[in-house]
């Protein structure tokens, strides 16, 4: 690599140099495990528990800044993963070679969010090195010893693999606040469906790429996005909180209205996907008005409550309709909505100890 300064700019070639070092096999089985040891510090820091409890200017905060040290993390184990691969098949940088812990790419990390902050952070660095500090020695044990050679490695280090991959999605950040906020502030009957029950869902329905889509309550998106990933281009949605609907919107799923119970049916969906409210049973109704909605020969499958013997005369005749459409009823896994109790998912689920079953109807 070439380090030119014109008028203060940083030219780089970041053509991998003649004069490699061999490869290490064991510098890079020692970097690799470096790297997934990491796996438990930065799931915390993304995922803070602070973040659960009832929200407080304070406590917002805490959590930011958490997510700022997890990101942080984040950046170091991609380049202990990127350092590894290069070790392996001996085309690691002679500029990087001695680098051997998280230590020296502690470092590193530092002088990169001066660069994101602009001149007068990286003021830290240029006097750093001027006055001998903790930075300098550091970086010097490895062969940087000028502020334009630690500038030079960490533009090195962000090209060992893929800076994209690292960048914050603005869009996906939007997204996944109000999915918390909806979390937190306890929307009614807002319980995210889990992917493993959606994976199920797809598979009873047979969705097809070809196949219009409906999902009535969109949600945070999980279904239209299952349904996206699937290869499906027509899928319409409603969702009737005006968060989430900004949610769908941000994901590219703009809904057709807020209530689904007030549009007029259209059956012109070949497959219906959804997880209606259970509250009050608005089930019975949000199930019965989507299946006006189905084209003929298409399929509706629907995560509800399990039901139980009922004395309630909409219950009981709910299940008799369903008896005469021969809808199929398939348990789901016990428990399968508690997972938002689990500490890694409580940012994308939400406790609900209610049974359920999927149901499968068709026109």
């Amino acid at each position: 690599m070439t380090v030119t300064n014109i008028d203060g700019q940083l030219t780089l070639d970041f053509s991998v140099p003649a004069n490699c070092p061999p490869p290490n096999p064991n510098l890079a089985d020692k970097l690799q495990k470096l790297a997934a040891a990491m796996d438990t510090a930065i799931s915390s820091k993304l995922s803070p528990s602070i973040s659960h409890q009832n929200i407080t200017a304070r406590r917002s905060r805490i959590a930011a800044s958490m997510r700022e040290d997890g990101r942080r993390l984040q950046l170091i184990q991609s380049w202990l993963m990127g350092l590894a691969v290069r070790h392996r098949d001996g085309t690691c940088p002679t500029q990087l070679s001695k680098i051997s812990n998280r230590s020296h790419l502690d470092s590193f990390a530092s002088i990169f969010h001066w660069q994101k902050e602009g001149a007068k952070s990286l003021e830290y660095l240029y006097t750093g090195f001027d006055r001998g500090d903790e930075i300098a020695q550091r970086l010097g044990s490895i062969g940087i010893h000028s502020a334009n050679d630690a500038l030079a490695a960490v533009e090195l280090l962000e090209s060992l693999g893929n800076p994209a991959d690292r960048q914050i999605d603005p869009i996906g950040e939007r997204v996944e606040a109000l999915r918390r906020k909806a979390i937190y502030q306890q929307v009614p009957d807002f319980y995210p469906t889990p992917g493993e029950i959606i994976s199920r869902m797809l598979q009873l329905a047979n969705v097809q790429p070809q196949h219009p889509c409906l999902d009535p309550e969109g949600g945070a998106g999980d279904i239209c996005v299952a349904l996206r990933d699937l290869g499906v281009e027509n899928i319409d949605c409603f969702e009737l909180n005006a968060g989430l609907a900004e949610a769908l919107t941000l994901l590219g799923f703009v809904p057709l209205g807020r209530d689904f119970l007030t549009a007029t049916p259209r059956p012109i969906y070949d497959r219906i996907l959804m997880n209606p409210p259970f509250g009050e049973d608005a089930y019975i109704q949000h199930v019965r008005h989507a299946y006006d909605w189905l084209a003929p020969g298409g399929e509706l499958v629907a995560v509800l409550p399990i039901e139980h013997p009922s004395r309630i005369k909409k219950r009981r005749q709910f299940s008799e309709w369903l008896d005469s459409l021969e809808a199929i009823r398939y348990p789901n896994p016990s428990k399968a909505f508690t997972k938002g109790d689990l500490p890694r998912q409580r940012l994308r689920y939400r406790y609900c100890a209610i049974e359920t079953h999927l149901i499968h109807l068709c026109r």
